[in-house]
């Protein structure tokens, strides 16, 4: 029996049902007699089946049987009769209102009348799941309380998909009845999964056989293949070498387990001793530390700022005494050089004998109270080095006393602690020892240079590094204490968190002091002066390595200043002038000494400048030394002297000044290009002193030392020459040398 389900029936019965409504409604009619035929005939096909089926049984049986279908029959095509009826005045109900807005009696009756229409079932559902299903008391109570109108639900009007067995059943073409169809739709599935149950193991029949056939083919191929009768031999030695080079191999493996073992405890001891640092120190000790070395640094760096600046100006003062007599000797010498060359310039190119006579008695005024020239063959010695009179070196020495004794009072109102550096340093030790990360962690070592430097400054305020008899670095009482605080007792090596601070602090402080010096007070041209600094940076390279490849910048700053103030030297102190051919034949003219003095200026020059080898860049000094000094002002002299003997002499002096090291890499035998001019003139005055003299007995002194100069600057192809060009018996030996 079909019913129609709840959403129909809501929308059945409202009064605002419009056209299209019936129109599906009236589908849905012919539907349901289409549905109620054919289970009509379907139940008669079945029922006549059973009757053949039961032929046999007994007929009064059948009758009744027959009876009760057609009575059962008959009462089912009644009630769809009486449903139809009553479907068909509800919708003539409906369209006879149509347009007409209920009222409240209206509509309250039309609910009841559902109501009562769901209790007696008297409806078609057309949903197939609830179709024979009673509705409960729960039901019931729940429908009547449900508030919600019947226009508002979904009406679904399409039928519903078929299933897979019923799709199953069409294509295959089952029995007319659904019971059948069932029955047979299961039997044909039972059938289904029987052959395909079959087919795999006849599937797995014949693989079996396929694999026992590959192992037969297998088999055969195996009995094919050729054995050997007999393996190769095997020795004791064979198996010794393989048990000894496992043996090795596994000693390896245990001496690496052994290694990683000990690391494995250092580390644990290291963990060990963190530990138990940890367990003795409490923060609180360590915070009352820290706060009692902020409060240090604090008042320290307080103190020091305000002495800095009496500091500095001690420290100026003692370089103005010294400034102002470097500046005065300078201009000393070179205005008596400037008179001195006026003078005689003036005497060579003039005639008047009257005027000579008196020229020449104030020269020799001029002479004796300005230049100092010290005694030597043929007026060619080297010049002294100027020297301050004895009252201007008495009054310098009473003001800087007068500067030292203020300076010893910088500190009289300062506590030891911040103005001692070895009681500063001990702060320092302290936090170094009791909290070493943070120590380093705070860069201490790289703050400790700058926070000394006033300190050690105020020592040095009278330590002159271009006298040799001032008091040396090194004996002052901040370096002993800088040097036990960096590698003294208690330092532990391994740690090095101090190691470069003392060279830091020479870089820093020491090196920048010498810089003032060499800018200001410095003379080039003075021996002294340059042998004591030369020797003081000399010491520093030694013991600390500061001019080394990776120099830093007060080095790099200070290397400049050398430069700079040797060319400047170069460029204004050095003057060699030019007289007529008949002065300078006269060894005993005033042109020819003075000249002769003025030459060995130079050459002292540039032995000043030669001793700074490996300190300064060697381009720097063969620069300086060789392409100004010699090829632009010596060389002129020595070609302009007549005498072989005086020449050679003038070539000793200068030979003397080339450093060995710029001769020791040199592959050549023609020496370094800036000596090609000087190894030149060397060969042409051994010519023409072997041409002149043929009997080499007299002059075998000088060409021998000629050829010796020759050998020493590695102008190997010009000795060779001359010794072979002469026949010279004995000299040999110095080319092979």
């Amino acid at each position: 029996t079909l019913f129609l389900s709840d959403d129909v029936k809501d929308v059945i019965d409202m009064d605002l049902l419009d056209d299209a409504a019936v129109h599906q409604m009236q589908k849905l009619m012919q539907l349901m007699d289409y549905l109620c035929n054919k289970a009509k005939s379907k139940a008669v096909e079945k029922h006549s089946k059973q009757e053949v089926a039961t032929s046999k049984s007994d007929s009064s049986g059948a009758e009744d049987a027959d009876d009760k279908g057609k009575d059962t029959t008959d009462e089912k095509l009644l009630q769809r009769d009486e449903k139809k009826e009553t479907l068909n005045n509800m919708l003539s109900f409906s369209s006879e209102k149509e347009g007409v807005i209920p009222d409240c009696k209206q509509i309250h009756a039309a609910r009841r009348q559902r109501r009562e229409a769901r209790a007696q079932k008297d409806y078609i559902p057309l949903d197939k799941e609830r179709e024979s299903t009673p509705l409960t008391g729960e039901e019931e109570s729940e429908a009547e309380s449900d508030e919600t109108d019947d226009h508002e639900r979904r009406i679904h009007f399409a039928p519903k998909p078929k299933t897979l067995r019923e799709r199953i059943a069409e294509e295959m073409g089952g029995s007319e009845s659904e019971g059948d169809d069932s029955d047979s739709l299961e039997d044909e599935d039972h059938t289904t999964w029987e052959e395909q149950q079959i087919g795999k193991g006849v599937k797995r029949h014949k693989q079996s056989n396929s694999d026992s056939s590959q192992e037969k083919v297998s088999l055969r191929q195996r009995k094919k293949c050729s054995i050997p009768e007999s393996l190769p031999p095997v020795s004791i030695n064979s198996i010794k070498k393989r048990v000894s080079t496992k043996l090795e191999s596994l000693r390896q493996v245990h001496r690496a387990r052994e290694a990683e073992q000990r690391r494995i405890q250092l580390d644990m001891d290291d963990a060990r001793a963190t530990l138990d640092q940890l367990e003795n120190g409490s923060a609180q000790e360590q915070h009352k530390f820290y706060k009692s070395m902020r409060v240090y640094s604090q008042n320290l760096l307080e103190c020091l700022s305000e002495k800095v600046v009496e500091i500095n100006a001690m420290e100026l003062d003692v370089h103005t005494l010294l400034i102002d007599q470097a500046e005065a000797l300078l201009a000393r010498r070179r205005e008596a050089v400037r008179e001195e060359s006026t003078r005689l310039q003036q005497l060579a190119y003039d005639t008047n004998p009257a005027s000579n006579g008196h020229v020449k008695s104030q020269t020799e005024i001029q002479g004796e109270s300005q230049v100092r020239v010290s005694e030597g063959e043929n007026g060619g010695s080297v010049p002294a080095d100027n020297e301050p009179l004895p009252e201007e070196v008495a009054e310098l020495c009473r003001k800087r006393d007068e500067i030292l004794r203020k300076a010893e009072g910088t500190f009289a109102d300062v506590q030891e602690d911040f103005s001692n550096v070895k009681n500063i340093l001990s702060k320092f030790d302290e936090w170094r020892v009791l909290f070493p990360d943070s120590y380093q962690n705070a860069y201490i070592s790289l703050c400790l240079p700058k926070l000394l430097a006033p300190l050690i400054r105020h020592q040095l305020i009278g330590w002159n590094p271009l006298n040799a008899e001032s008091r040396d670095f090194e004996d002052f009482p901040w370096y002993s204490a800088v040097e036990k605080f960096c590698h003294g007792q208690g330092y532990e090596e391994s740690e090095r968190k101090d190691d470069k601070t003392l060279t830091s602090i020479i870089e820093k402080t020491i090196v920048t002091k010498i810089q003032g010096f060499v800018e200001f007070v410095w003379d080039p041209l003075s021996s002294r002066q340059s042998q004591c600094l030369v020797s003081l940076c000399q010491r520093l390279q030694d013991d600390y390595s500061i001019f080394g490849p990776e120099q830093s910048k007060p080095v790099k700053a200070f290397v400049e200043a050398i430069t700079v103030r040797m060319r400047g030297a170069v460029d204004e102190d050095v003057f060699i002038p030019l007289y007529p051919k008949k002065f300078l034949d006269d060894a005993h003219s005033e042109q020819y000494v003075f000249r002769d003095r003025q030459f060995c200026s130079a050459v002292k020059l540039m032995g000043n400048i030669t001793l700074w080898d490996s300190l300064v860049p060697e381009d720097v000094l063969k620069e300086l030394a060789l392409d100004k000094l010699l090829n632009r002002y010596l060389m002129m002299t020595l070609l302009n002297t007549t005498s072989e003997k005086d020449s050679v002499e003038k070539c000793k002096k200068v030979a003397v000044c080339f450093p060995k090291s710029w001769f020791k890499h040199v592959d050549t035998v023609s020496s370094i290009p800036q000596l090609q001019n000087f190894s030149k003139h060397l060969f042409q005055t051994a010519h023409s002193l072997c041409k002149k003299s043929p009997d080499i007995t007299n002059t075998r002194d000088i060409v021998a030392n000629l050829l010796i100069l020759m050998r020493n600057i590695k102008a190997l192809e010009n000795m060779t020459k001359i010794v072979e060009k002469y026949h010279l018996e004995g000299f040999e030996e110095l080319g092979s040398s």
